[in-house]
């Protein structure tokens, strides 16, 4: 098969016919449906103040309380496809309403609609964080599944909604790898969406990368079928069988490995990339360290490239001392390249996170090794020779270098203002509880990695992994970010 297109998927046979229309495509679980579609045929033929169903789309809170005084109406009353004015005010995000009909004694686990779904499910496609809080504070069952066996951690994947993720996944009764009614797991649904960060969150939270649907497909091969580099290197990186086979079909007898879906799903320059990054050969297969005895390479990588600009200025500098200058300027060039060109090659074994030199301590190291060598030919060849004749230069330089090296260190390995993980899980929940009640589980006030409240002008730094206090910037010439400990060592 040569095209991204139905036929040439892994898809069960269902899944294809799910995909065959842009309306139906996996993901989508019929809610909108009910709420867009059928929004035109239930209109109320009643006046809006003596209709429910309006009244709870609207949010009109004294609107429905005067119909439940009136006895009309009641919390548990539907139209004629079960919905309830719950699910209306859910979907709508009505937070008081949805309050004032769970305390009258709504069902919070009522199926209504197209989809038969729950009052949580129609919140969640919305993203509605705090009603899908308050329903699920007050009994509704995150694992019951609609027409299509999605429950709702499930749409909360097909989503995208990192936030409702991580607030689902710290609800005791949901499990990161609880199944649709096809074997797909969220983590299978994330990767075949394309949603990296939904992903890595998932990974983290231990996500069975091994799971394998009723087709025999991990998410591996799923997230082949979307071409998501993230999302794949993510996989390979976290342990995922990189020649795991899917059931035998028929046009596939053997089963489909992660390598022939990447070739069938025109993603094999991803999948490539995914694997050297994380350490493998395009076969799949783990590439032996050219350099022997090394057991860490993030500890040999941080150390070989802060000290090589050491060894190459240290070269350079000789070279343009000994040689004529209409020599020793090209030659200097001519070395330095071809030995940096050289060194650049042993990136192709680096950790996925260091493949490019601004990603390693080797900006750091230049500035570090040109302090060492200034240091260096001051000490052996400028002191001795002017140190009776220039005693207060001397002293001076020697006064404003020992400084510049004292702050340079202190900018470099000092914390910067690290803002310390959650202890536990428990605590993580009460910070996402706290937040939602002030609606402000956000990117501004959260950090999906760390897990953390994040403090006022505190951003999560990629190349730390941390959330930094007061961060102004990473700065690759001190390989250390600059923020509230060491902002002022950074400045002089």
């Amino acid at each position: 098969m040569s095209s991204r297109d139905p036929s040439a998927s892994p898809l069960p046979p269902n899944e294809r016919r799910r995909s065959s229309n842009a309306s139906d495509v996996p993901g989508k679980d019929g809610l909108d449906k009910v709420e867009l579609s059928d929004l035109d045929a239930s209109l109320p033929r009643l006046p809006v103040e003596q209709d429910l169903m309006q009244l709870a789309r609207l949010g009109e809170l004294r609107g429905v309380q005067r119909l439940f005084d009136s006895g009309r109406y009641t919390a548990k009353s539907t139209d004629e496809q079960g919905i309830t004015a719950l699910h209306w005010a859910a979907i709508n995000g009505h937070h008081a309403l949805c309050h004032l009909l769970i305390q009258s004694g709504a069902d919070v686990n009522a199926r209504g609609g197209d989809a038969q779904a729950t009052p949580v499910l129609w919140a969640s496609k919305r993203c509605h964080l705090q009603v899908v809080a308050l329903l699920l504070a007050n009994g509704a069952d995150p694992l019951m599944k609609d027409d299509q066996g999605y429950n709702l951690l499930h749409s909360a994947t097909l989503d995208g909604n990192v936030f409702q993720l991580v607030l689902l996944l710290h609800q005791p009764d949901i499990s990161v790898d609880v199944r649709d009614s096809q074997g797909h797991t969220s983590l299978m649904w994330a990767a075949y969406k394309g949603f990296g960060a939904c992903v890595d969150v998932l990974l983290r939270w231990g996500a069975d990368v091994h799971a394998a649907d009723d087709m025999g497909f991990t998410a591996l091969h799923w997230a082949l079928v979307r071409g998501n580099y993230l999302c794949i290197q993510k996989l390979v990186e976290y342990g995922s069988d990189r020649f795991a086979r899917s059931k035998p079909a028929n046009d596939i007898p053997e089963g489909d490995t992660p390598a022939m879906t990447a070739s069938r799903m025109k993603s094999e320059r991803q999948w490539r990339k995914a694997l050297l990054d994380s350490g493998f050969d395009e076969a799949g297969n783990p590439m032996p360290f050219p350099v022997p005895l090394v057991n860490d390479r993030r500890w040999f990588y941080n150390r070989f490239f802060f000290l090589w600009p050491f060894a190459l200025g240290g070269l350079q500098l000789y070279m343009l001392a000994h040689l004529p200058v209409y020599f020793g300027i090209p030659a200097v060039l001519i070395v330095g390249y071809a030995l940096q060109f050289s060194v650049q090659k042993l990136l192709r074994w680096a950790p996925g996170d260091m493949k490019h030199m601004h990603k390693t301590p080797f900006l750091a190291g230049i500035f570090a090794g040109s302090l060492f060598w200034v240091g260096v030919r001051w000490l052996l060849d400028i002191l001795p020779w002017t140190y009776t004749t220039n005693f207060f230069l001397n002293l001076a330089f020697a006064i404003c270098f020992g400084l510049c090296t004292y702050f340079y260190a202190l900018t470099m390995t000092a914390d910067p203002g690290f803002i310390p993980k959650s202890s536990s899980r428990g605590q993580t929940k009460r910070t996402i509880d706290d937040l939602i009640d002030n609606v402000a589980f956000d990117e501004a006030h959260f950090c999906t990695i760390c897990m953390i409240r994040k403090p006022l002008r505190s951003k999560h730094c990629r190349r730390c992994d941390r959330c930094i206090a007061r961060e102004d910037h990473h700065c690759p010439w001190v390989d250390n970010c600059v923020a509230v400990n060491n902002h002022k060592h950074f400045m002089l």
